[in-house]
């Protein structure tokens, strides 16, 4: 299983608690661009390290997996994108 799919599998379960839609694999560039911002969000030192209630290593692990779920994103958007233009948005 990709990154990304289970990137996305984890939000769709959360969402689903709520009883929101699930969310599929993006197609095109505006189906990446809310995923890209998510992503940037996640990324956030703050929401990263659980405002500083995960062990060092813990982060290490969920900042691997985001950077890779980012590099299959990229990959459907067809080429790369940094935070300063998903901010942009």
């Amino acid at each position: 299983m990709s990154a990304l799919q289970k990137y996305i599998d984890q939000h769709n379960a959360w969402e689903a608690i709520f009883n929101k839609a699930p969310i599929a694999i993006p197609k095109t560039h505006a189906e990446c661009k809310p995923l890209f911002a998510r992503l940037a969000g996640d990324l956030s030192p703050e929401n990263l390290c659980c405002d500083g209630e995960l062990p060092r290593a813990q982060v290490a692990i969920k900042a691997r997996h985001l950077h890779q779920v980012w590099a299959d994103l990229e990959v459907i958007f067809g080429r790369s994108v940094d935070e300063g233009e998903v901010w942009s948005w």
